[in-house]
């Protein structure tokens, strides 16, 4: 990556954030790429570039000679739009129910799919993550191993769409990761409910297993809206 690319990206990011933040209001244009080539101190074709990046992932929409609209992201978005107000920490509830129930959609059906095909190297491997959960102190790495859980049973289902959209999300099952390994409760009922999983794949129960991470992408989901309720009332 040169220092364009990284200068791109970090003018990407921020553009993302002020906009999922509420502070380039949803139907208002952009402040002039002139504007924002002063403010930033960047050049124009890092506005060209973004701006373009920005209307591919759903944030707004390219007004020929006057400049960018912020879309209604929220209806008119795309995943990655999601992705990214997910991964800021923008949970509100509309927010916490579309993660939700995309990651139930994917996972619930993928697993059930993954306990017909899975061969049994792949059940060995996912065996190995859910031992190693068990015995991994440091939240960020157990937080990695609950994504490579999840993104394994998506693998295995054999089903592309579930596997692109879980990378879709990718950023935003990071988060929420984050969110409840630092929770030491929910951190072992969440491991108890993977070894479960696995041990209805074993037993080739896809029925079972998807009930299984229903129940798992539910608590999940509570837990979330309890850390956020808590967060809103400090």
């Amino acid at each position: 990556m040169n220092g364009s690319d990284s200068l791109t990206e970090r003018f990407i990011l921020e553009m993302e954030k002020k906009i999922v933040n509420g502070e380039y209001k949803i139907n208002t244009m952009l402040p002039s790429f002139r504007k924002l080539c002063d403010e930033y101190n960047v050049s124009r074709s890092v506005i060209n570039t973004a701006v373009a990046v920005l209307n591919t992932k759903g944030f707004v929409d390219i007004v020929p000679r006057k400049g960018a609209r912020v879309r209604n992201w929220k209806k008119q978005g795309t995943l990655l739009t999601l992705n990214c107000a997910v991964a800021f920490g923008k949970l509100e509830q509309e927010i916490i129910d579309s993660f939700f129930d995309i990651f139930a959609f994917i996972e619930c059906n993928g697993v059930y799919e993954a306990a017909l095909k899975a061969t049994e190297e792949e059940l060995v491997q996912l065996g190995n993550i859910a031992e190693q959960e068990v015995l991994l102190k440091d939240e960020k790495k157990l937080a990695a191993l609950y994504h490579e859980f999840y993104k394994k049973i998506a693998d295995i289902s054999g089903n592309m769409a579930y596997s692109q959209i879980f990378m879709t999300l990718e950023q935003a099952i990071f988060a929420v990761s984050d969110i409840y390994v630092s929770d030491a409760g929910a951190k072992q009922q969440c491991m108890k409910m993977h070894s479960n999983i696995y041990q209805s794949l074993k037993a080739r129960d896809g029925q079972k297993a998807r009930w299984e991470m229903q129940a798992l992408s539910d608590h999940l989901k509570v837990l979330v809206e309890y850390k956020t309720s808590n967060l809103k009332r400090k």
